[in-house]
């Protein structure tokens, strides 16, 4: 017991520091992310932005990802700077967002049709930055759009990779982005690069053979239209 009076001080200063400790690292703040491992090259014509009282915004030459952000402290937890990039020019490509759609199609919705009778809606971000609640997962639908009017001018030249990634508000000594620069470079960072190689020749195809089914849906329109006049002469001459 003397014991116990004798160093009460240091004793009760050690079990207090063992608690802050316990309590540091309980509330520390910690984020586990995931990109899909492959990136999909979407159809043209099959993602738009859809609000109502306006025409369909076609989104032609996207590409859609999926990134899973995972939050298991008890804090929110910000992140910032999400963005696409082209690997070789470390130069953005543009990344569809609430914040980054075009003018008048502002809080609309993004589709992607899948199938003729599928459509999905997508989960694209607010912003590039935002926050991951505490106990929380995020689930984000990227969309990155290689269109030549939507993006820097020669950016796409050269494309053959894209790559994707996000930071969190966390120093760190090592896990750091090797494309940032400046006071960006400090922090936390998950990334992942997508080989697109040939994109070019693909879209090139693809837009060849949209173009020439667009020219025979106006030449069967047409077709069906010279029958059903037909037709409808043709059952004229019995009532006159």
């Amino acid at each position: 017991m003397s014991f116990f009076l004798k160093y009460w001080s240091p004793i009760v200063a050690t079990i207090s520091l063992a608690i802050s400790v316990y309590v540091l690292y309980k509330n520390r703040s910690y984020v586990d992310a995931e990109f899909s491992p492959n990136i999909t090259e979407i159809p043209l014509d099959s993602i738009y932005l859809k609000k109502a009282g306006m025409d369909k915004a076609f989104l032609n030459f996207s590409y859609l990802t999926r990134l899973t952000i995972v939050n298991p402290s008890p804090n929110d937890i910000s992140f910032f700077a999400l963005r696409a990039f082209n690997t070789k020019t470390n130069r953005n490509l543009f990344l569809l967002t609430n914040r980054s759609m075009p003018f008048g199609y502002e809080n609309s919705t993004a589709i992607n049709k899948v199938t003729n009778k599928l459509k999905t809606r997508l989960l694209i971000p607010n912003s590039n930055s935002g926050v991951i609640p505490a106990h929380g997962i995020v689930k984000l639908d990227l969309v990155i759009v290689l269109d030549p009017n939507t993006n820097e001018d020669h950016n796409l030249d050269n494309l053959d990779n894209i790559s994707v990634d996000f930071k969190i508000a966390k120093f760190v000594l090592t896990n750091r982005d090797p494309f940032s620069n400046g006071i960006f470079h400090k922090y936390w960072y998950k990334g992942m690069h997508y080989d697109i190689s040939g994109w070019q020749s693909r879209r090139k195809q693809q837009t060849q053979t949209l173009l020439k089914q667009s020219e025979h849906e106006k030449q069967t329109s047409k077709s069906k239209l010279l029958v059903l006049n037909k037709l409808k002469s043709f059952f004229d001459s019995f009532t006159n």
